[in-house]
C-alpha cells in the first residue's frame, strides 16, 4: 500500500524560472513570529524560573508523547504508509502530532513526499543542496509557489475523514494539546503553573521543533552513505540521539517504506 504514494525518487535537477517577488511578500509571518519567539519565550524563562523537578519529568514525558505523534504518526503511518494502526492508535497520534506543532497531518506528510521524490531538487521543499540553514528552518519562512514544487499523490490524506478532521480543527488542536494540557496538569497537579508554561509547554516545544528539523539538515550533512552516495542523506548514531532514532536517514530514504524509524538500539 505504501509504494502507491511514495513514487521512486527523481534525483535530476529541473531548472525553474527566478522567482520574482519581494521577499517581504514571500515571507511566511505566522511561521517567522512562532519559530523567532518561542526559544526567545524559553529563554526568557530558563533565565527567571526555578525547575521544578516534577515538571521536568512531566515536560520529557510529554516531548516523549508529542514527538510518537511525529515519528509514529505522521511520519510513518500517514506520509510512508509504512503500517496499519487501529483507528484508537490513531486518534492518539493525530492528537500527539497536534502538541508538537509542526502543521497538520495533510501539510506535514504531503511536502514530506515530495521531498522524498525529488530529493536534492529545486522541486524538494526541503532541498539540502540549498544549504544548512535552508533545509533546517528556511524552507519554513519563506512562501513557495506551489507550482514550483513537485507533485506527489495525497489522494488518500485527501480522503481519510480523521485527516481532514485534524486539518480542519488543528488550530484549536494546538491551544488545547501543546499549551493547555502541558500547562495545566503541571499547575493544577503540583501548582507549577510558570514551570508548566515555560518548561513544559514552550521548551518543549522549540527542543522537540528542532530536534525535528535536523533530519532535514544535520541528517543530510554528517554521517556516512551506507546504502547510497546519489543523495545527500546520511547515516548517523549522532543524528539518531537527537532524533528519537530517525538519524538513520540514508537508510530511510534507501528503504522508506519500512516502519522502522532506526536500524540500531543507539
Amino acid at each position: 500500500m505504501a509504494a502507491m504514494y511514495i513514487e521512486r525518487p527523481t534525483y535530476k535537477s529541473t531548472k525553474l524560472p527566478p522567482e520574482t517577488r519581494p521577499l517581504l511578500q514571500r515571507l511566511h509571518w505566522v511561521h517567522v513570529i512562532l519559530l523567532s519567539t518561542t526559544p526567545l519565550i524559553a529563554l526568557y524563562g530558563i533565565l527567571t524560573t526555578p525547575l521544578n523537578v516534577k515538571t521536568l519529568v512531566w515536560g520529557l514525558f510529554y516531548y516523549a508523547i508529542a514527538g510518537l505523534g511525529i515519528t509514529a504518526g505522521y511520519h510513518r503511518l500517514w506520509a510512508h504508509t509504512a503500517y496499519s494502526a487501529t483507528y484508537p492508535l490513531q486518534v492518539f497520534l493525530a492528537l500527539a502530532g497536534s502538541a508538537a506543532v509542526q502543521g497538520s497531518i495533510f501539510w506535514w506528510a504531503r511536502d514530506h513526499r515530495v521531498h522524498h521524490r525529488y530529493t536534492d531538487t529545486p522541486k524538494d521543499p526541503y532541498d539540502a543542496l540549498q544549504g544548512f540553514w535552508h533545509c533546517h528552518i528556511g524552507w519554513m519562512l519563506v512562501k513557495k509557489d506551489r507550482r514550483r514544487l513537485g507533485y506527489a499523490d495525497t489522494s488518500d490524506l485527501k480522503t481519510d475523514p480523521l485527516i481532514r478532521w485534524q486539518h480542519k480543527y488543528y488550530p484549536l488542536l494546538v491551544l488545547l494539546f501543546a499549551v493547555v494540557i502541558p500547562m495545566s496538569v503541571a499547575g493544577l497537579g503540583w501548582g507549577d503553573w510558570r514551570g508548566g508554561f515555560f518548561f513544559a509547554t514552550v521548551l518543549r516545544m522549540v527542543t522537540l521543533h528542532h530536534a525535528t528539523f535536523c533530519v532535514n539538515s544535520l541528517a543530510h550533512t554528517i554521517g556516512r552513505h551506507t546504502y547510497d552516495s546519489v543523495q545527500t542523506a546520511r547515516d548517523s548514531w549522532v543524528t539518531a540521539l537527537v532524533t528519537m532514532g530517525e538519524g538513520y536517514h540514508n537508510f530511510h530514504h534507501q528503504f522508506p517504506n519500512d516502519y522502522r524509524n532506526a536500524i540500531r538500539f543507539y
